[in-house]
């Protein structure tokens, strides 16, 4: 019978009387995800926008200390994630501020930050904001998604722009024959 490596470092491990693994390795069950930090709530004030490639748009996040302590050293981030595997996301490119410090929050007090982004790439898209405190636990509490649809921004290109050409001249020569024509009849 073949025995992995690890069950026979563990089996050496006890029979030498050391001890066992460290909680949080491989024979630990996985851990749960952690809770939102406890009293804070982050909300958007939209779920949902259209927009096209070079836009610029704001959206508003409200943080809220639900408890009754004081909250200090908190950080909210603004993070962009792609929903289809074809659009590529660099934050970076969306928004040149996605961290802000927030000032000390009252309990039962809230605080609203504005965030403004521009749209880079087309596809569907999701932003959402995540804040937790610069010291002390790992906890992180995040909203809920904004939805963006980015379309691409049409451009006029030399085929489109051909008619236009062509045809605003010939126009105004046409009108202009016609006009002569009236002025001629009407003598």
């Amino acid at each position: 019978m073949r025995r992995p490596a690890a069950a026979l470092l563990l089996g050496a491990a006890l029979a030498f009387g050391l001890p066992g693994p460290a909680s949080g390795t491989a024979y630990d069950a996985p851990a749960a995800p952690a809770p939102p930090a406890p009293g804070i709530t982050v909300a958007l004030d939209r779920t949902a926008l259209d927009t096209r490639i070079g836009q610029t748009f704001t959206f508003t996040s409200t943080v809220r200390n639900d408890g009754d302590e004081t909250l200090t050293g908190l950080v909210a981030h603004l993070n962009v994630l792609g929903l289809d595997p074809s659009v590529y996301v660099d934050p970076e490119d969306w928004s040149s501020e996605r961290t802000q410090f927030l000032d000390p929050l009252p309990g039962q007090d809230r605080d609203e930050l504005s965030w403004e982004v521009q749209a880079v790439s087309p596809g569907a898209l999701a932003l959402y904001v995540t804040v937790t405190a610069k010291q002390g636990s790992a906890d992180v509490t995040t909203s809920k998604a904004l939805r963006l649809s980015v379309t691409q921004a049409r451009k006029l290109n030399a085929t489109d722009a051909a008619p236009l050409v062509l045809g605003m001249p010939a126009g105004v020569v046409l009108l202009t024959g016609l006009a002569a024509l009236r002025r001629r009849r009407l003598r």
